[in-house]
């Protein structure tokens, strides 16, 4: 029998894996590793740029026994037998495209967890497919598996103390048989990947480059995210040229097993899986306060409608007042149309010194991009599409469900706290 691998020498297998990854049209920038010197308790308050913990996750009980595992089969064989009562939600996608984003037309390409079995029936799955190299791609969808709500499998990772004080806003578990991408997108919150098994690539963005990465309306992509209609590693410039300028802001970072990558809120990342069985745990942590948070996506979407009915003077005259000073007073403004005024005093609430100056940088960037529209239209790809969503989005009914879905949210991550530990302590 062959002799199972120690971490050391996974690490490294996955170090050559990496070289695997198709070659990219463009020379991103590394993520840093931290360094002892490190100070992480800064970076919470000023998350400039993304960085790498190598090795934090390592000594995790589920970390060492997938790499005392021979081969991926000995893994998978492990995670049924461990964890296969487990519910698995899961997405499956073709082999020849193994792409999950958008198609030519700007539509959503695949079906997010489209299905759902056991654990121990999605390994045998996994296993089918390591059989049939013409075999669909299988991905088990974060969002869709929290990891607090599989009890015995949170048990076997530990709490990270380096994340103690923020607050989680939910926790999944990510796994897959190998090669599919995940399409370009943001999250509006503090996002930590840590790699348990396999290997990734991660292209990350700033918000700043937003005009270069043709965005889908605010929030109105994949999943309730702001997505990009762009495929970064096959980008086609004919239909998108602005990306070209995307290069020089986007960074990309490699994960091994035991790696933990920091994201900050609201950065672009693409995720792409080396071949062969890959498992990552990711942990969402609030940028604001939920209730601020909340409030300020009610703002963009209230505030998008109202830009849509104001001229280029107007728009124009309530951003010089809105970035002249934070204490913008409406009685000041009798000059500006009464929907002018309703816009400045919205769009002055996320900019006041008790916001923390990286949400500000955040809140700028979106007012300029989807409001004021310096960048030309905020839906380049697709400009129909943006006043249909704004249009939408008005609707009593949506704004409804929004709500519940931020009281669900809430609700489901105070349930699972009593249940089991994540890696948020």
């Amino acid at each position: 029998m062959q002799a199972p691998l120690s971490l050391a020498e996974v690490s490294s297998a996955h170090r050559e894996n990496a070289n695997a990854f198709a070659a990219l049209t463009f020379a991103p920038r590394e993520v840093p590793s931290a360094t002892e010197r490190f100070d992480f308790g800064q970076w919470k308050h000023d998350c400039s740029h993304p960085v790498i913990f190598k090795g934090v996750v390592s000594d995790w009980p589920l970390t060492q026994s997938l790499a005392g595992c021979a081969d991926d089969r000995a893994r998978l064989h492990y995670l049924a037998r461990a964890f296969g009562r487990n519910t698995v939600e899961y997405t499956q996608v073709p082999r020849r495209d193994p792409f999950m984003g958008y198609d030519e037309h700007g539509r959503q390409n695949f079906e997010y967890a489209l299905a759902k079995c056991t654990l121990s029936d999605f390994c045998e799955r996994l296993r089918a497919y390591q059989d049939d190299p013409q075999a669909d791609v299988l991905y088990a969808r974060g969002g869709a598996n929290a990891l607090r709500s599989w009890t015995d499998f949170a048990n076997s990772t530990r709490p990270l103390s380096m994340l103690r004080g923020l607050k989680a806003h939910g926790e999944g578990i990510w796994l897959g048989s190998g090669l599919h991408t995940t399409y370009l997108h943001q999250d509006a919150h503090f996002n930590f990947f840590a790699m348990v098994a396999g290997s990734k690539r991660v292209i990350l963005y700033p918000l700043e480059a937003i005009a270069d990465l043709y965005p889908t309306p605010f929030f109105g992509g994949v999943a309730g995210t702001t997505s990009s209609f762009v495929r970064p590693v096959t980008p086609d410039y004919g239909r998108f040229p602005r990306f070209r300028y995307a290069a020089k802001q986007s960074w990309v970072a490699v994960l091994e097993p035991g790696d933990l990558l920091c994201i900050p809120p609201c950065w672009w990342h693409h995720v792409e899986a080396a071949r062969g069985l890959n498992l990552m745990i990711n942990a969402f942590a609030w940028a604001l306060e939920p209730r601020l948070e909340y409030q300020f996506e009610v703002a963009m979407r209230k505030s998008i409608a109202i830009a849509l009915t104001l001229n280029a003077a107007e728009l124009s005259d309530v951003r010089e007042r809105l970035y002249a000073t934070s204490d913008v007073r409406v009685h000041g403004n009798v000059d500006l149309s009464q929907q002018a005024r309703i816009l400045l005093r919205t769009l002055a609430r996320f900019m006041k010194p008790a916001i923390p100056g990286y949400w500000q940088k955040i809140a700028r960037c979106y007012y300029d991009h989807y409001i004021f529209q310096i960048n030309g239209e905020p839906v380049a790809a697709h400009p129909e599409r943006h006043a249909a969503w704004a249009r939408s989005e008005a609707a009593a009914k949506q704004r409804l469900r929004h709500w519940l879905r931020f009281r669900r949210a809430l609700l489901q991550m105070r349930y699972r706290y009593v249940r089991a530990h994540g890696l948020i302590p």
